[in-house]
Order: C-alpha cells, then sequence, then structure tokens
C-alpha cells in the first residue's frame, strides 16, 4: 500500500520538474524567437526567478537582437520608467509569476502610464485560478492577451494557451483556449496575438452629453421628445452598426464639458470618471489634462478659436461725397490742379503778355468741376498740349468718382475693422467667454507673447449663465460694442445665425488656438484604438465631413435679402444733394469772381 502511494509522488516530481523545464523552453523561445526584434519587458516575482534561469532567456534573447528589460515586481511599482518601458503598440510585457499576483496588479492599477498593446502572462502554477487573474482591470487595458499555465491534470507535460475574449467595455472575461504550446505553432507575433476583439454584443455605451455643440451635438427641436442629434451622433451610430453596440445618452445637470478643480473632474469628464460612464463625443479639444486622465481618439476635425465683434456703425451719409477717394487721393487731386493751373498761367502771363492769369486758373481748376474751357484762349501749341494732359487726367478723376459715388451711394460706409489680435488688444473692446473648462483662458494670460497676454490680463468671464443660451448674455455685450467674444470657431458661427445677427457682427481674421477634437473613454481603455480606427475612417472617406455639412445645412437657414435694404431712401441721396449744393456755390462764387475781374 506504502509503494502503491510512493509512485505517484514520484510521478508528481517528475512533471513539476518536466514542466519547469518545457516552461524554460517556452520562455526562451518567446523571446528569442516569437517575439524577435521587438521590445520586450520580462517582470518576474521572486519564486518564478528561483524555478527558472531568468538570465539565460535575457541572453538568449540578447543574442538574437531583442531588447530585453528585465525587473521584478518590486521594481516596476517603486520606480519611475519611461513610458516607452511601460506602454505603447511596440512593447510586449511578459509577467512570469509562481504565486497569485493579484496584489500586485492592485497596486500595478495605480500606475496610468502602465498599458502595453500586448500582454503575456506566463503563470508556472498550474493550480492557480487564472481566469480571476485575467479579469483584472489592469490587465484588461491590454488590447491583445496571451495567457500560458501548465495543465492541472496531464500524464505528461504540456502547456495551454489561453487568449481573453472580452467584449464588455467593463471588463467582463471570457478565458478562450488556443490550445498547447509548440513553436512551430506560435513562431511570431501575430500567431501569438490572433484578434480577439469581434465586436461589443449588443452592448449599451454610456455616453454623458451636452446638447449644445452645433452641428455636432445639439437638441433637435423638431422632435418633441427632445432628443440629442449632429454629426457626432451620427458618426457614434454609424460605428455601433459595425461594432455591434447602442448608446445611451445621459443629459447632464450642468453644463460644464469638462474641468478639474482642486484634483476633482467636473462636467462630462467627472461622468466618465466617477460615475461609470463609457464615452463622450461632445466636441472637446485635445488638452494636455484630459490627455493624461483619459483617453482620446485620434482627432476627427481642426477648428480654431475665432473672435466675435460688432460691425462699426456706418459713417454719416453726408460724407458721401468725400467717401470715393481716400484722403491721400484727395491731397493729390488738389497738389495736382495747383501745379498744373498756377504755372500755367504764370508762364502765358509773362511770355505772351495774357490780360488774366486768374481768370485762366480758375477755368484750368473749374474742369474737375465740369466747366467747360474755350481751348481758342489759349493758343499756344505747347499749352495745348499741357492742357490736353489735363483734360485726360480729368476725365479719367470724373468717371472713377461718379462711379464710386454710385456705391457709395447705395452701400453704406463703414469705418475700419479690427482684423488682428494687435488691434484687439490696442482697442477699448473686452474680451469675453463663457467658463466651461476651456485651457484658452490660462493659456491667454500665461502667454508669453505681449499681445496674448494683454488680451488674458482683460478677459472677463462671466458667472452663472443661463443654461439654455450659454452665449446670450455675451453676445448682447458684444451687440452693445463693448466687448469682444471668443469661442470655437464652428459653434460661433451657428451662433451668430441662431441670433440672427450676421449682418451686425463679424468674425476677425486673426484666430487664436488652434483646436482639436477628439472622443474621450476612460484612462487604458483596450477599446480605444477600435473606435478611434473606425471613427479615422469615416473621416478619411468623407462620410464625416457630409455628416457635418448635413446638420449645417439643417441649422442654417438660407439668408434672403431683404427688399428694403436694397432701394434707394432720402438718407442715401444725402451726399448727391450735397454735391449738387457744392457745385452751385462754387459756380456762383467762379462768377462773381469773373465778373469783378
Amino acid at each position: 500500500m506504502w509503494e502503491s502511494n510512493k509512485q505517484p509522488k514520484n510521478l508528481v516530481y517528475t512533471l513539476k520538474q518536466e514542466n519547469t523545464i518545457l516552461a524554460q523552453d517556452a520562455l526562451s523561445t518567446l523571446a528569442s524567437e516569437s517575439l524577435r526584434g521587438h521590445d520586450l519587458l520580462l517582470v518576474t516575482d521572486d519564486d518564478s526567478q528561483r524555478l527558472l534561469d531568468v538570465g539565460r532567456v535575457v541572453a538568449e534573447a540578447g543574442a538574437s537582437h531583442t531588447p530585453v528589460l528585465l525587473l521584478t515586481q518590486l521594481s516596476l511599482l517603486h520606480t519611475a520608467h519611461c513610458s516607452q518601458h511601460t506602454q505603447g503598440s511596440l512593447l510586449t510585457a511578459i509577467l512570469l509569476f509562481q504565486h497569485d499576483p493579484t496584489a500586485f496588479l492592485l497596486l500595478l492599477a495605480d500606475n496610468k502610464h502602465w498599458n502595453p498593446s500586448n500582454l503575456v502572462l506566463f503563470c508556472l502554477d498550474a493550480h492557480l485560478n487564472t481566469t480571476t487573474i485575467l479579469s483584472q482591470p489592469v490587465v484588461q487595458r491590454s488590447r491583445f492577451i496571451l495567457l500560458l499555465q501548465p495543465a492541472a491534470k496531464a500524464s505528461r507535460p504540456r502547456l495551454l494557451v489561453f487568449t481573453s475574449g472580452s467584449t464588455d467595455v467593463r471588463h467582463s472575461v471570457k478565458k478562450t483556449t488556443l490550445g498547447v504550446w509548440s513553436p512551430g505553432k506560435f513562431h511570431n507575433r501575430e500567431a501569438l496575438f490572433p484578434p480577439s476583439f469581434h465586436d461589443f454584443g449588443g452592448q449599451v455605451l454610456r455616453v454623458p452629453m451636452i446638447c449644445l455643440d452645433e452641428p455636432f451635438i445639439y437638441f433637435d427641436r423638431e422632435n418633441m421628445a427632445g432628443d440629442c442629434i449632429g454629426a457626432n451622433a451620427d458618426a457614434a451610430e454609424t460605428i455601433g452598426n459595425k461594432l455591434n453596440f447602442r448608446t445611451k445618452f445621459y443629459h447632464m445637470d450642468e453644463v460644464v464639458w469638462g474641468i478639474k478643480q482642486n484634483g476633482t473632474w467636473k462636467g462630462m469628464f467627472g461622468e466618465l470618471m466617477y460615475k461609470d460612464r463609457d464615452l463622450v463625443i461632445n466636441a472637446l479639444n485635445i488638452a494636455p489634462a484630459s490627455v493624461s486622465d483619459f483617453d482620446s481618439t485620434y482627432p476627427y476635425w481642426e477648428s480654431s478659436y475665432g473672435i466675435v465683434l460688432e460691425v462699426p456703425q456706418p459713417l454719416p451719409q453726408w460724407r458721401n461725397i468725400l467717401y470715393p477717394f481716400s484722403p491721400l487721393i484727395w491731397g493729390l487731386v488738389f497738389v495736382t490742379t495747383v501745379v498744373i493751373s498756377f504755372p500755367l498761367a504764370f508762364i502765358l502771363h509773362r511770355l505772351h503778355h495774357t490780360s488774366d492769369p486768374t481768370g485762366i486758373v480758375l477755368k484750368v481748376a473749374g474742369v474737375l468741376l465740369g466747366q467747360a474751357m474755350d481751348d481758342r484762349e489759349v493758343r499756344m501749341w505747347w499749352a495745348r498740349v499741357w492742357l490736353t494732359s489735363w483734360w485726360l487726367v480729368v476725365e479719367i478723376l470724373a468717371v472713377v468718382y461718379t462711379g464710386n459715388l454710385v456705391a457709395v451711394l447705395t452701400i453704406p460706409a463703414y469705418p475700419s475693422r479690427i482684423h488682428t489680435a494687435q488691434e484687439l488688444a490696442q482697442s477699448h473692446y473686452i474680451p469675453c467667454m463663457s467658463d466651461h473648462g476651456d485651457t484658452v483662458p490660462e493659456a491667454l494670460k500665461s502667454s508669453e507673447n505681449p499681445t496674448l497676454a494683454t488680451l488674458g490680463d482683460k478677459l472677463f468671464l462671466p458667472t452663472n449663465l443661463n443654461d439654455s443660451d450659454p452665449y446670450g448674455f455675451l453676445l448682447s455685450k458684444v451687440l452693445a460694442g463693448t466687448h469682444a467674444m471668443i469661442g470655437f470657431f464652428d459653434y460661433l458661427i451657428f451662433t451668430l445665425h441662431k441670433a440672427k445677427v450676421t449682418h451686425t457682427t463679424y468674425v476677425m481674421n486673426d484666430k487664436l488656438y488652434k483646436g482639436y477634437l477628439a472622443w474621450y473613454l476612460r484612462r487604458n481603455s483596450p477599446y480605444t484604438t477600435i473606435i478611434s480606427d473606425h471613427l479615422t475612417r469615416l473621416v478619411e472617406t468623407g462620410i464625416y465631413a457630409k455628416m457635418v455639412e448635413t446638420h449645417k445645412t439643417k441649422l442654417i437657414e438660407k439668408v434672403t435679402q431683404v427688399r428694403g435694404d436694397g432701394v434707394l431712401n432720402l438718407r442715401h441721396l444725402q451726399g448727391a444733394f450735397i454735391v449738387l449744393a457744392l457745385g452751385l456755390v462754387t459756380a456762383s462764387l467762379t462768377l462773381m469772381m469773373e465778373c469783378v475781374v
């Protein structure tokens, strides 16, 4: 009886030895052959280092030109490492353990930078519950996961290979077998990490929402239910149809897109971090603070921050007689008239003894007012050439002045507008914007550019804005001619159209900081790349641009010309009657002078 019990113990001991040898060979094959040329991070616990010759594995990998960084669990937790050693698609991390690593994984979860795309869990204990280990959120951060574990019940040593088939954004894991380990079957990285993701299995992704981001997200006022629609909602639905998930919108109680105060996120980012939401699809810029705490997709839209000002009030209509020419042109006309008329009269008087030099000056200048001049009064050939040149100049001036005068009589003339940030900084206008956690206020105040720093010092950030119309108060300040409103360019355009002030406001030529929009997921989500790839595909094919254009057309009504704005009234004709009056006065004065002389 004693002999019969002793034999199985010897068999178990032999199997353990053979499993150790098999694990040693498998680890060497992984490092030096299957993952040859890739960056490797090998993390071990104390017992696994005693069981296996890890140093030999590292040496063999080095001989095959495979860079390996060897760390213990303790050193990984308590030492800061370069991000390329803990995350990214170029890295493969191998966690080698003999004992349950759950405690280590829970501590590792605090490391936000731990997120290798490819992760190998190499378990040396055949009896460990590796399903629990696979379900750890820090493990599920990785997009591709491979598990190796000795078979618990086998007559000969075997190393089983598994993968994680999770399709749940909340990390419910399905452990899927890939068969028995053999170097020929798992000869490269693609064979080690087959695509494990097929779709989301009909899950519902919970999305916090503020429907004030036209045309990306906004209320459907034609539908009594008041659902959120927009280009981003359409894109999410299209991607959901492809990946088999649905989105459920949760309307925010407060209009805060995302702001971090005293280390705590508020708004939609707060919902994403603290209330187990899954995705944010509002129009949000990529910013350092949000990128450090959340995952973001590739940028899908580029825009910038624009500045809206009131169109200056038109200049007085009685000044229409001056509008056709600039002050410089009026000065040149006066100087040219003097240069032409006075020297001609002086030369004629000195050389040919003309009896009326003053009359010649008045007649030459009077041509500008349409007064005829008899060329027989000047019989010298050189004087006629002189006058002919002058008459040609006057003819051109008259045509240009008349044509421009007609234009300014029908279209009001305005003072020059502000179109640069420097002009705005030097003006009386106060820049303002809504404070919903944007990065622009801080960027302006801390800018080393004197112009931007001046705008930051003058910046007005009102509080307690109307949630249903957050820009209404600011727009009233703009229309009062005291403030300049800063906002995301696309949204500014819709704000102006919605308020029907496109004729009384304008957007400056100069733009402030560029903005790149992205969707956001929880930090280290394994599905960020998957959703990002599909969103980028919509952008590259032009489908997303078509979605945006469709909603733009729906939101912005075509501007129709109002008949009253295109007809002449008495106010428009003031300049013409003033020109007539001045002409009559000038003609009368000329006649009086001729009579006196």
